[in-house]
């Protein structure tokens, strides 16, 4: 990563982002799916969205919090009409745990049974993730921490989606359905927490690839006619959020000067989920997101490669992790 990358991204230009509580179109009649919507970047998203008229299932692990968020959330638009004049939308909690397989796949069905056969899915946030921790168990299946929080499970839960989001994408403006991987500013790094994060991006890739290929549940016609659901991945930035509870306190007051208002890491979601810059074609050139709404100016060589078959003259790598 070089010099100029960091730095736009740990102090990106002040009041740059493009899409804002302020200015999101209203999102009346839209259904989004977001994982650990009841803290940090999660709360503030399930809050925008609630503001400007959408439907919001919250996939969380612990129903009390859950539920605090949703009434803090409502009395905060009481007697109020919520962003751009909108009317208020509806927030669901559904019980998940990303360290215990069996609940994504219940909550994935609470979802479509919520739905109906007619239902529609506009976004789907994976937000949900843990910072670097150390000394931690295995899921339940077997999987490690990092990977299983930050990214296996959030692979099931799209697996289980897809067919939702496809039907939606043959139904909506073009490039209009998407789902967000969150990422890193360290995906340079070697190391679970790091590694687990560009695993993000491999996956939005290799979702995006197979559906082109025609291969799998993840396809949405046979001709490959019909819209393509977009999968970006990207890095929402550096906030003030419990992930850091997880990590030594030397670690978080060395970094505390840095930090962000969770805020502007839903303005890089809004950005992620709605910029008419974003578009499939854009994704499968590799592109990705960085905090307040922009492309990232350039990623390591052979973090590019791992996104190309072998017989395309990569890697293959991220084909290789989404099997």
């Amino acid at each position: 990563m070089s010099f100029a990358s960091g730095w736009t991204q740990i102090f990106p230009p002040r009041n740059s982002a493009p899409l804002t509580q302020e200015n999101l179109p209203s999102q009346v009649g839209k259904v989004f799916v977001e994982t650990g919507g009841s803290s940090g970047l999660g709360y503030h998203l399930s809050r925008v969205l609630y503001g400007a008229g959408a439907k919001v299932y919250m996939l969380t692990r612990t129903r009390q919090h859950a539920e605090d968020a949703i009434a803090r959330i409502k009395a905060q638009y009481q007697g109020n009409k919520g962003t751009s004049g909108a009317q208020r939308g509806s927030l669901e909690f559904i019980y998940m745990d990303l360290l215990d397989f069996t609940t994504v796949q219940s909550a994935a069905q609470q979802v479509l049974q919520s739905e109906g056969p007619n239902g529609r899915l506009d976004v789907l946030f994976n937000n949900a993730g843990t910072g670097a921790v150390s000394n931690v168990p295995k899921s339940k299946q077997g999987c490690e921490y990092h990977f299983c929080v930050n990214s296996i499970g959030a692979h099931l839960l799209t697996r289980l989606l897809m067919p939702m989001l496809s039907r939606t994408a043959v139904k909506s403006p073009k490039d209009g359905v998407r789902v967000v991987w969150p990422a890193s500013i360290v995906t340079n790094q070697n190391e679970l927490y790091s590694s687990s994060k560009t695993a993000n991006w491999f996956l939005a890739s290799e979702f995006s690839r197979r559906q082109t290929a025609g291969q799998g549940a993840e396809t949405t016609s046979p001709d490959n006619q019909a819209p393509c659901v977009v999968h970006i991945a990207g890095n929402p930035g550096n906030y003030i959020t419990n992930i850091w509870r997880s990590v030594p306190a030397w670690t978080y007051y060395l970094t505390r000067p840095i930090l962000r208002d969770p805020i502007h890491g839903v303005e890089t979601y809004l950005w992620m989920a709605f910029s008419d810059a974003v578009t499939f074609d854009r994704v499968m050139a590799g592109g990705y997101a960085i905090c307040d709404g922009r492309w990232h100016p350039g990623q390591r060589k052979d973090l590019l490669l791992a996104l190309k078959g072998v017989e395309e003259g990569g890697s293959g790598r991220a084909s290789e992790y989404f099997d």
